[in-house]
């Protein structure tokens, strides 16, 4: 197996960002490796910021292709994403936004790989997901307890890995769950820009204020094989360039991860009556 020292890494995910830039039709970006990033993201001025490698760690191919997967996914941020309707997002609620966040990542991938932007972006974007979808399943809190995937606050990184068909490892969906993402991936493949994406998760979020899970004294046992969203759930449509202003977006969102079973997050209980 190939190995890369942290020096010979970095070099080799910029000189790969160059050549997707240059496949993309884009101006190179500005790469940056910094120690308060745990993922990636990037701001409409074109400055990508990776979570920071040390020099002499060694690290591998898949490694290396997960990087790339994320700055991927970055770009595609800049081309597609209008970082005003994300900041939107956050004026109507913090689980908004995340709700948001979720289909907007979804979204960006779909319409990269459906337009083939680059030789391998299926094979990138699906591996970027597959592992953060792996360790999500693997993860335990420090008491040892799985994540509780019925728990609301895990519903956006659920989303998130619904809304992409190049997820090969899904997560359960709690009761109640798959016939409201399938509708919203359905809406999703017609949206033509952010803003239409933000109207799907605002509906999303009024759907799990209304959803009826199950009795009280029967708690929520998720499946263990939700199911994919078809291919005939509506089309793709062009959309508009975004990236006004400064703000970033990235893989560092609260739906690009599940929500550790021992942290908190804000998220709506599925109630008629929901505070806005």
């Amino acid at each position: 197996m190939k190995t890369y020292r942290g020096y010979e890494f970095k070099r080799a995910v910029v000189i790969a960002i160059h050549k997707i830039c240059s496949d993309l039709g884009l101006r190179p970006v500005e790469v940056q490796w910094d120690g308060g990033v745990q993922t990636a993201c990037i701001n409409k001025s074109g400055s990508v910021r990776l979570a920071n490698v040390k020099d002499d760690a060694v690290l591998t191919q898949g490694d290396l292709m997960r990087n790339v997967g994320m700055a991927v996914h970055e770009l595609l941020h800049w081309m597609y994403t209008d970082f005003d309707a994300v900041h939107s997002g956050y004026a109507h609620s913090q689980y908004i936004a995340q709700l948001h966040n979720a289909l907007e990542d979804a979204w960006i991938e779909s319409k990269g790989i459906k337009a083939g932007l680059t030789g391998n972006i299926e094979e990138l974007l699906s591996a970027l997901i597959n592992g953060v979808v792996a360790e999500g399943l693997a993860h335990t809190d420090r008491k040892g307890n799985p994540i509780d995937w019925s728990d609301p606050v895990q519903y956006p990184f659920v989303l998130a890995v619904y809304g992409r068909k190049h997820a090969k490892i899904k997560v359960p969906l709690a009761l109640g769950l798959e016939p409201i993402f399938a509708e919203a991936i359905k809406r999703l493949n017609t949206c033509g820009n952010s803003w239409d994406t933000l109207e799907v998760a605002k509906w999303v979020f009024d759907q799990l204020n209304n959803v009826n899970t199950k009795p009280e004294d029967e708690p929520v046992q998720p499946p263990t094989n939700p199911t994919n969203p078809s291919d005939d759930e509506g089309d793709d449509e062009d959309g508009g360039d975004g990236g006004k202003g400064d703000d970033e977006t990235g893989s560092g969102g609260d739906s690009d991860q599940p929500t550790g079973g021992d942290q908190g997050g804000d998220a709506p209980t599925p109630k008629p009556d929901p505070a806005r």
